[in-house]
């Protein structure tokens, strides 16, 4: 075991062997967060690796939501029964985006393929480099061929939010656009 070093602000060596601060703790904040991650890591991640199939899976959920203890440790009274929820709600974002992403191929592929080499390359590169929500909207709307209120079912998101970020991506693509000529 490595020794941990405390001052006024606190320090817990994390996986690499270098400190990482922990606003405000006294050294018994620190050593209680170490028995918490040792005592309960393991359990965490193989309930979250279960629910998902998936070992790393788990293993990123579960240092997810230490990461997220770590920041509220002097006020969580409960540190199992919150990790654990937190933990469930992580794979419940999993889930649900495992979910969409099916429910995106499924429609996708239901649809007839059409050719993507009439694309200006240049379009298509810009398209690219938005941001994923928006490239996603403008992938599933102008090139999947998809109407609005499809888009807006697919990606669980209010047909408003589909149509604002059609709105912007059109407004960042005319940017990009001219930047390029």
């Amino acid at each position: 075991m490595t020794d941990v070093t405390v001052d006024v602000v606190g320090e817990l060596p994390d996986t690499h062997g270098e400190a990482v601060a922990l606003p405000f703790a006294g050294p018994s904040a620190v050593a209680s967060f170490e028995e918490v991650y040792r005592a309960h890591f393991r359990d965490l991640s193989g309930y979250c690796a279960a629910l998902l199939n998936d070992d790393q899976l788990g293993v990123d959920c579960a240092q997810e939501a230490f990461t997220r203890l770590f920041g509220r440790f002097r006020t969580v009274h409960s540190p199992r029964a919150w990790l654990f929820l937190v933990a469930t709600n992580l794979v419940r974002d999993e889930w649900k985006s495992r979910s969409r992403h099916r429910d995106t191929v499924k429609a996708l592929s239901a649809r007839p393929v059409t050719s993507v080499d009439a694309v200006d390359s240049s379009l298509l590169d810009a398209v690219r480099r938005l941001p994923p929500a928006l490239s996603e909207t403008v992938l599933l709307h102008y090139f999947a061929d998809l109407p609005i209120d499809e888009v807006a079912r697919l990606t669980r998101r209010p047909l408003g939010t589909v149509k604002r970020r059609l709105h912007e991506a059109r407004a960042l693509l005319h940017i990009a656009i001219e930047a390029d000529r």
